[in-house]
Parts: structure tokens; C-alpha cells; sequence
């Protein structure tokens, strides 16, 4: 065994009921390695992670860290002896500053057993020079009035803060900005490179993945499937073990055949959009690009009546006018929209997976004076096995499942009742690649069957892609429209500069 092997997994198993999480899995991991730990929803990553962290015992296995079998019982004391884990919902307390939360569980005291507030200053800056990952941070600030980019750097900073070794993070750019994102990146590689810090690096974003990560873990089903150097990343194969399929035909064929006109927008004016003038026919996927803040969202929300417009016409199957629009409206007429942020806009955090799936639809679905329950779940298990949603339960709450599950959810929920315009704003953002091309086929299945949609999204590859036309945008309007051969990158990105 090499010397510098800090941590090897060896045959872990863990179950959860029926549900086989961490199969037989080994693995290894030398000091100073970046390493990219991918799959599927559902493949078990999280699960591996938290045994390695101390919030689950494996049934099964060893644990052998820096050469010695190791047996956690909590994670403080995995976070002691040199493991910590930046989970992908942080763990802080808002109101407490980030020096508190630093050090929070490790508070300075006097002799008279009062907070040292001048030692945790004094600590918190000391730490903070060590490890110059963010030199503007201000320690003293709330954490409540930090951006995302800075509460993970405190999360970071409390982990270092224990002389860590192997340092986890689960999906850190998940709620990040471009900037944020890439401010995180130049940090973690400081620590890797300069402090030689070991890293496991948990992401959807398989390219920021390649581009981090000397080693990439792929997991299928519980398994390592496994374990590539940077020399021999090669981003189709990579897939094809997440998948087990090849992916060269990763986006479904596009339209052949449309039909009239469902949707047609003239005119649309708000004080962030300016003569916004579009259609959508039968049958095809239009795609709305542009970069963030260009006005796509706020063109499908004034269409679905969430915001209001100053002027202009939404024209219905050319049989009905809107010069305002309700939700209740909208979705009377078959036009429905599934939002892109599905924890602030998608889910109801205090329903369970059955509740969630059908409270869109209930007065169309069932006709009881009192809502039999097991009606109720007849139909969501149903629908929800339509787009091979997996779930335990559906008493289940949705924090309970992964994030393209819940999408999952959100989906079905919305196509319980047929429709004849769906508007999708970033749906696949911060899920795995294999419930990418279910939901990619699923939009595809619904064109086939007549049924229109706007496709949003910041992806560029997915509108490309995706898209039968494309109309691109740039500060509140419409500047150009594509289709066919013309929906490529250099005419989009063109437009929207």
C-alpha cells in the first residue's frame, strides 16, 4: 500500500429499508488529491460522503484513515480528527456572526467563563490570514446579510479551522453566481495546491468537475464504477459509466412537423421589457436565450400572470386576447409553467411527495367532498411512475429525495392534465445528467403529441440542443430569431453580447 494514502474506503455497504444506498463500494484516496466524486441522483454520493463524515455507520466495511481503522460516532469527532463536510444546504446560524459561526462549538472563554470576544477576534483573524482565501471577508458581519459566496467560505473557514485534512463539499456551486463560483474555485485550488489540502469535490456540473479534479469517482447505483486521472478525463466516456448508455445522441431529434400557432405575443412592454414579439406553434420547443437579467423570465412570468406588462397582447390559438393575465387564467387555458428554483417557487416544504404531486389539480382530479387519500395516491404513483420518479414513499417529504426528484415532482404535478403550452425556466439546473435526458425526452414526447413549449434556460449547449427556433435577448428585447442550421453557437452568442 502506498505511504501516502490518507483514506480508503474498503467494501462499505449501507442501507436504508429496501433502498441499497453504498453497495460493496471501495476506494482510495492519497494526500493532496482533487478528487471529483459524480453520478446520478440517487447513485449514492451524499450517502458515501456522510459515512466518511460520521452522520452514518456503514453496515458494512472499513473505514481506514491514515492507516488505521477508523469508527466514527459522530461528526464532530470525524471533524476533530482532520474530515469535514460542507453540506450543500450550509449549516449556520444566521443571526451569529462569521466569526461566531467559526467557531462555533469551540467558543473562547474567560476565566470568569464568559465569551472572549477579543480571543475569537483575535483566532478568527489569524485563520483567516493562514488560509487568504477570502482576504475582504468581514469577520464581524452576519451571516443573514452575507451573499451565498460568503457563507460558504465561513463553512469552509470552520471547517479549517480544526487543522482539517480531507476537506468535502457537497454541490458548493449550486446556489453561487458565475463570479461566486469562480471565486470558490481559485480558493479550493490555493488550499489544494498551496496547503495541500485533500478534496472530494461533489457536482452536478461535470465540466467544472474536469476542470478542477486530478482524479474523478464515478458512481452507479451505490458502486464505484471507477476511478479516472486527469490524463484520461474524457468527458462522453465519463457519462457512459454515470449512465451506462452512450450519449453521442444525448439530445432527442428535433421537430419534423408543427402545427398552428398556440401562443402568439405582441407587442409586450413592461419597464424591463420593450416590444417583446414572438409566437409558438404546435409541436415545437422555442427556445428564449440571453444572458442573466435580459428579460426571458420576465417575459413567460407576465405570459403565466405572475408579473404584470404595461402593454401589449397575448394572443390564445388565435381565438382569445389577453391584455392581462391571471395564473388562474393561464392555467384554465392548458398554459402552465414550471419554474427553475423549485425551493423557492416549486415545492411546499411542509407536504409530502403525494400532496406535492397533485395540489395543482385537485378540484379537476378528484370530485369528493373530503379527499379520499387513497385516490389521491393511486393517481401521484401513477404519474409519477410515468417519469420513473424514484421515491421510498409518498408520505415521504420532499427533503427527503433528491433535487431531480423533486423536479420530477414539480413536472408531473403540472402534467397531471393536459395542456397545450408548457413554459420551462432553467428546470434542469442542479440535477444529474441522467434525469437531464429524461426530462430532455419527456419535452420531446409532449411536441409529438402537439403540445408547444418556451424553453428557458442559461445553458447554451441545452437551447442548442434543445430548441426547434431560438429567439435571443439582450437588455429587455428581442434581438434576433433562429432556426434549423442557424441555432448555433457563434449566431447566438453573437446576439446577446
Amino acid at each position: 500500500m502506498k505511504e501516502n494514502i490518507i483514506l480508503r474506503g474498503v467494501e462499505l455497504c449501507k442501507q436504508f429499508g429496501a433502498t441499497v444506498a453504498v453497495n460493496n463500494l471501495s476506494f482510495s484516496l492519497e494526500k493532496g488529491d482533487f478528487l471529483g466524486l459524480i453520478g446520478e441522483n440517487g447513485a449514492g454520493k451524499t450517502t458515501l460522503i456522510k459515512i466518511l463524515g460520521g452522520e452514518y455507520k456503514p453496515d458494512r466495511g472499513k473505514i481506514i484513515y491514515k492507516g488505521r481503522e477508523t469508527n466514527w460516532d459522530t461528526p464532530n469527532q470525524a471533524l476533530k480528527k482532520g474530515i469535514g463536510i460542507v453540506h450543500q444546504h450550509l449549516l449556520y446560524i444566521p443571526e451569529f456572526t462569521a466569526e461566531e459561526n467559526i467557531f462555533l462549538g469551540k467558543e473562547y472563554v474567560t476565566k470568569k467563563i464568559l465569551l472572549d470576544d477579543k480571543s475569537l477576534s483575535d483566532n478568527a483573524n489569524s485563520l483567516l490570514k493562514q488560509f487568504p482565501i477570502y482576504p475582504s471577508l468581514n469577520l464581524k458581519e452576519r451571516v443573514s446579510n452575507m451573499s451565498p459566496g460568503e457563507r460558504e467560505i465561513v463553512e469552509i473557514l470552520k471547517i479549517l479551522s480544526y487543522d482539517s485534512e480531507i476537506l468535502i463539499l457537497d454541490e458548493p456551486t449550486a446556489s453561487l453566481s458565475k463570479n461566486e463560483a469562480e471565486g470558490l474555485f481559485n480558493s479550493l485550488i490555493f488550499l489544494n495546491k498551496e496547503k495541500s489540502l485533500t478534496i472530494i469535490y461533489i457536482s452536478h456540473k461535470l465540466d467544472e468537475t474536469i476542470d478542477l479534479c486530478n482524479k474523478i469517482m464515478v458512481m452507479r447505483n451505490g458502486e464505484n464504477m471507477g476511478i479516472i486521472n486527469k490524463n484520461q478525463f474524457d468527458k462522453g466516456s465519463i457519462i457512459k459509466l454515470m449512465i451506462n448508455q452512450d450519449i453521442q445522441k444525448f439530445y432527442p431529434d428535433k421537430s419534423d412537423k408543427v402545427g398552428s400557432i398556440i401562443i402568439e405575443v405582441k407587442n409586450l412592454t413592461t419597464d424591463k421589457l420593450k416590444d417583446i414579439n414572438f409566437y409558438v406553434k404546435e409541436g415545437e420547443i422555442v427556445g428564449l436565450y440571453g444572458l442573466m437579467g435580459a428579460g426571458m423570465s420576465n417575459v413567460i412570468k407576465c405570459i403565466f400572470g405572475v408579473e404584470t406588462f404595461n402593454k401589449g397582447i397575448i394572443n390564445i390559438q388565435n381565438r382569445k386576447e389577453f391584455h392581462k393575465t391571471t395564473v388562474a387564467e393561464m392555467v384554465n387555458e392548458g398554459v402552465y409553467l414550471i419554474p427553475g428554483d423549485r425551493d423557492k417557487y416549486g415545492i411546499f416544504t411542509s407536504f409530502n411527495i403525494r400532496e406535492n404531486t397533485t395540489i395543482a389539480h385537485l378540484k379537476y382530479l378528484f370530485h369528493e367532498v373530503i379527499l379520499n387519500k387513497n385516490n389521491e395516491s393511486k393517481v401521484a404513483h401513477n404519474e409519477l411512475s410515468k417519469i420513473h420518479s424514484k421515491y421510498a414513499d409518498l408520505n415521504q417529504h420532499l427533503d427527503e429525495i433528491s433535487g431531480g426528484n423533486q423536479q420530477k415532482i414539480i413536472i408531473t404535478r403540472w402534467l397531471m392534465r393536459d395542456c397545450k403550452l408548457l413554459i420551462v425556466d432553467d428546470i434542469t439546473v442542479g440535477i444529474d445528467i441522467g434525469t437531464k435526458k429524461d426530462i430532455y425526452n419527456l419535452l420531446r414526447e409532449l411536441t409529438k403529441r402537439g403540445k408547444g413549449i418556451i424553453f428557458v434556460s442559461s445553458e447554451i449547449n441545452e437551447i442548442i440542443g434543445m430548441a426547434d427556433r431560438v429567439y435571443t435577448m439582450r437588455e429587455g428585447e428581442i434581438t434576433a430569431e433562429f432556426h434549423g442550421e442557424e441555432i448555433n453557437q457563434k449566431n447566438i452568442l453573437e446576439n446577446i453580447l
